[in-house]
């Protein structure tokens, strides 16, 4: 609730393991509250939010993070002034073992996990397409790579559970291919993905289920090619938007 407001009212879903789910809906309909409440940054006023049977709901958005419940966000959310492969490091970095002690001393534990997070960012950098701008500030980036950078940042944290808030919002088709390609692939590695996207076509191209919000609620869930066809869903949504290519 905000104020008098239910952003939610009532939803009940789950998602199962291993599938990409979409989340579409007109701006204000839920969607990014939702993946608020799902990962601490919002407390629900009533229910609860459960990952793998284990209710999370009091849980901090950093302890439901070491869980595998990750999340990126609608901005460009970088260390600006660190080059790629910086940021890819310190991304890598939240998920080290090696306690303050060790890092102060330098360890061979540590030294150990230094070495290992260095090949995962310089692996990284190449499996997203950064070998050529490995040295480059983040912050000067073209926009569709910082939205790209983003999604490698997320996946340093080895998510279990992702969820994608409008990845591709101002990119061109091509950016929009590549970055769809990278969703897919995060997916084969066994991550559970949730989808936030207006654009109609990357949901059907890549989601293999479909919810709609309205007003908080949930007004049509199922397959994506079936869901995209209902007159609510067209009403409320989708036959506002201009399809292209």
């Amino acid at each position: 609730m905000f104020g008098s407001l239910a952003a939610l009212n009532d939803i009940n879903v789950g998602f199962t393991e291993g599938q990409i789910t979409g989340v579409a809906g007109p701006n204000g309909s839920g969607k990014t509250t939702l993946f608020n409440v799902m990962t601490g940054f919002y407390a629900p006023t009533k229910g609860d939010v459960y990952l793998d049977g284990q209710r999370i709901t009091k849980k901090r958005p950093d302890q439901r993070a070491a869980m595998g419940l990750i999340r990126t966000f609608q901005s460009n959310v970088l260390y600006k002034e660190a080059t790629v492969l910086e940021t890819l490091v310190r991304a890598a970095w939240l998920e080290c073992k090696t306690n303050s002690w060790q890092t102060f001393f330098s360890t061979p534990a540590y030294r150990k996990e230094e070495r290992a997070i260095r090949a995962k960012a310089e692996k990284a950098v190449e499996e997203w397409g950064f070998s050529n701008d490995a040295d480059v500030a983040a912050a000067e980036l073209p926009h569709g790579d910082q939205r790209r950078l983003g999604l490698a940042v997320a996946s340093m944290g080895d998510p279990r559970v992702l969820l994608i808030d409008e990845p591709i919002g101002g990119m061109s088709g091509g950016e929009r291919a590549a970055v769809v390609e990278h969703i897919r692939q995060l997916n084969q590695r066994g991550i559970t993905i949730v989808l936030v996207e207006h654009h109609v076509e990357t949901l059907l191209a890549v989601c293999d289920r479909l919810i709609v919000l309205d007003f908080g609620s949930v007004i049509a869930d199922g397959k994506p090619e079936e869901v995209v066809t209902q007159p609510r869903v067209v009403e409320a949504y989708l036959g506002t938007e201009e399809v292209t290519e």
